[in-house]
């Protein structure tokens, strides 16, 4: 089993779960930078010694992640560039007939699509930009697509091996085929996907309406007028992009990290766009420098994960999980029900890949006392409940998840209004409901 805290002093510990707390709940009420809240709390985690300076620069502090998001950021910025993304906005308009909630549930299946085939922070990175168009043609609030649009990444991704990163974690843990999750969380996937659907008709269906001087502006401007009239960028944008995404696609048959392939992308795209990197780095515009890399929130995400190292460290998620077995006494049933909401519950309050990557030896741990000592053959109920309550609990908070977080990012950018509190007012009923609805699913089909 874990112990309790891996920390030489109690203290330690203690002063963990406050720290990061207190940056949550400042976090969460955006009263200051977010950036500086959350590298701050890091630097105190570090010099009061929670976390080893080495380890959380080392462990924590996930490089491939954060080269990820960088990569992502570049390319995101530079192909807006292409005008690709307006030109595919105003084609979805004009094709669903200037019906937003029908656009809503068009991009929100695309979105949980890519995120089972690719990975949720791909998808997200390539419809949010889209959302945000396509929200500022129709001259509506983008917060509701947004909002569907980050629940069925959390979702959809979770319904196979190659979907989100804790899928694949769990998957190199334990011995799960991709058919074996399909068939076993695909369909509840759909049912959750459904649900929500439905909660965001009755939210905002009716409420989501274009005006008729709206309508006829949308419908005089040609799609190809938003393209730019490079050529050359247009052409060579698309195909270094089309070619990212093929790659991200075949990650695994290619054997390629995710973080390498986009970052072999950005670079493309800085080649391409070299002029006027050239000319920024002429005129010597630090203010401007910083600004991006601000933008990027590359250093709050830095922050993020160190914080949460120090939680981890410090053996606060294993005394959960191990509180957890102790209080089911083996029983798989209870314990499967009690897993899903206590990693829902703990995966809502940190981001969900490193939570996850503690809570893995210890579910480890759980399933080897049971198959030792109990009648039950099986524990795979237990690796269902990680991976479905992650899915839904990283859907609570924008901070439950970096791709939640990079939305917030994406979305902070085109002015889109998503704000920690209009998310989590409408995010957090949604999951509370889907987590209700999961034990259901749990009990009648997969214990």
């Amino acid at each position: 089993m874990m112990e309790f805290s891996q920390g030489p002093v109690l203290w330690q510990a203690i002063a963990a779960v406050v720290i990061f707390a207190a940056a949550y709940i400042f976090i969460l009420i955006e009263r200051w930078e977010r950036m500086y809240t959350a590298l701050g709390g890091a630097v105190l985690m570090i010099v009061l010694g929670i976390v080893p300076i080495g380890k959380a620069l080392t462990t924590y502090a996930n490089w491939r992640v954060l080269m990820l998001l960088a990569s992502l950021f570049i390319i995101a910025g530079l192909f807006q560039k292409t005008g690709l993304i307006s030109y595919g906005a105003s084609r979805m308009i004009r094709k669903f007939r200037l019906q937003p909630f029908t656009i809503l549930v068009g991009l929100s299946l695309l979105t949980a699509i890519s995120s089972a085939l690719w990975d949720s922070l791909v998808a997200i990175a390539v419809i949010v930009p889209i959302v945000m168009k396509t929200a500022k043609m129709m001259k509506v609030s983008p917060v509701p697509f947004l909002i569907s649009v980050l629940l069925s990444a959390h979702i959809g991704g979770a319904s196979t091996l190659m979907g989100n990163l804790p899928n694949r974690l769990i998957g190199e843990a334990v011995d799960i085929s991709a058919a074996d999750m399909l068939l076993n969380i695909g369909p509840l996937s759909l049912i959750l996907l459904a649900f929500v659907y439905i909660v965001m008709w009755f939210l905002y269906g009716k409420r989501m309406i274009i005006a008729e001087t709206g309508k006829r502006e949308l419908l005089s401007l040609q799609p190809a007028s938003y393209l730019t009239d490079d050529r050359t960028y247009l052409i060579g944008g698309s195909l270094i992009a089309s070619l990212t995404l093929l790659a991200l696609l075949l990650q695994n048959l290619l054997g390629w990290h995710a973080s390498y392939i986009a970052a072999s992308g950005a670079i493309l795209f800085s080649l391409l766009n070299y002029k006027s990197i050239v000319g920024l780095a002429k005129q010597k515009d630090w203010l401007a420098a910083w600004i991006t890399i601000k933008d990027s929130q590359l250093l709050f995400f830095f922050g993020l994960f160190v914080m949460v190292g120090g939680l981890i460290h410090a053996g606060f998620t294993g005394l959960i999980a191990v509180k957890g077995l102790e209080l089911s006494q083996g029983n798989v049933p209870f314990l499967t029900n009690l897993l899903l909401w206590l990693t829902a519950f703990g995966s809502a309050m940190m981001d969900y890949i490193p939570y996850t990557a503690a809570m893995i030896p210890v579910v480890k741990d759980m399933s080897n006392v049971i198959l030792s000592y109990s009648s039950f053959t099986t524990a795979m109920p237990l690796w269902w409940s990680l991976l479905i309550g992650t899915a839904i609990g990283s859907g609570v908070t924008l901070l439950s998840s970096t791709t939640s977080m990079y939305a917030a990012v994406l979305s902070d950018q085109e002015g889109g209004g998503l704000t920690q509190r209009n998310y989590f007012l409408v995010a957090a009923p949604i999951s509370l409901l889907l987590c209700i609805i999961a034990t259901i699913y749990f009990n009648l089909f997969l214990l």
